[in-house]
């Protein structure tokens, strides 16, 4: 059974927050432990140090969505509920969990609960503030390199060879491996992926996302750039990427 996750709904409209409360009330291991109209109040609750999971809405008044996040640090798991389309790059940059697009439905709701037991258990994290998700070591006891790996895809075992690899992607349950030469899909978790990767090869930017550091052209605080597409940094990777990204020869 999964475990209890304690969670707010930070929202300004009154029937967003009961469509949230509803839905919540239909997961057998959610606790709505508060529900706030404004991040203001969210803010006091946050300081606590016992949630686990928030439902925020960006666009409110005062404080939005996107900045309550940001004075955050370390934060809880943030599952983004808007209207908006155009402030999702934003919010992954910011190391959300999920976006969920106004209106939301129960299906798609329970999609993001599923992610986030997953990410929960997958992880081992605490459930405190005081014990945020940390990135891999990547400058001590490195691993004996291999040069190919192993995955399990569509019932058949997949060779690729680690040269080929520009980065991985993980998005809906599924994680995407780019290479040069194409892409590969698999079910296997994105953590799980990682241990099986060379650390001093691969680097781990964002809860979704792995790059091959042979193969990241440009970066700055936020993103990394691989075969011409910016990928995120999330908030938490963000010290220890930077570290590894201005120590590794481009």
């Amino acid at each position: 059974m999964d475990k209890t996750i304690k969670c707010i709904i930070v929202d300004d409209e009154p029937l967003a927050r009961k469509v949230l409360v509803k839905y919540a009330d239909q997961m057998s291991n959610l606790e709505v432990v508060a529900v706030c109209p404004n991040a203001v109040e969210a803010f006091s609750y946050l300081q606590k140090g016992n949630i686990d999971l928030v439902f925020l809405d960006i666009k409110m008044p005062k404080i939005n969505g996107l900045e309550l996040l940001e004075s955050l640090n370390p934060a809880p798991l943030v599952v983004f509920t808007t209207a908006y389309r155009e402030f999702a790059i934003k919010a992954f940059e910011l190391d959300a969990i999920d976006y969920l697009l106004k209106p939301i439905s129960l299906g798609r709701f329970m999609k993001t609960i599923t992610k986030v037991n997953k990410y929960l258990s997958g992880h081992h994290l605490q459930t405190s503030l005081d014990n945020p998700p940390q990135p891999k070591d990547n400058t001590s006891n490195p691993k004996t390199e291999p040069e190919l790996l192993y995955i399990k895809s569509q019932r058949k075992t997949v060779k690729l060879d680690l040269s080929e690899i520009l980065y991985l992607e993980s998005l809906n349950d599924k994680v995407t491996i780019h290479t040069s030469d194409g892409e590969v899909q698999t079910t296997q978790r994105i953590g799980f992926l990682e241990e099986k990767l060379p650390n001093t090869k691969f680097l781990r930017i964002h809860r979704s996302f792995i790059v091959s550091l042979e193969k990241v052209t440009a970066f700055n605080t936020i993103m990394t750039e691989v075969n011409g597409k910016e990928l995120p940094i999330g908030r938490n990777y963000r010290s220890h990427a930077m570290a590894v990204l201005q120590d590794h020869p481009h």
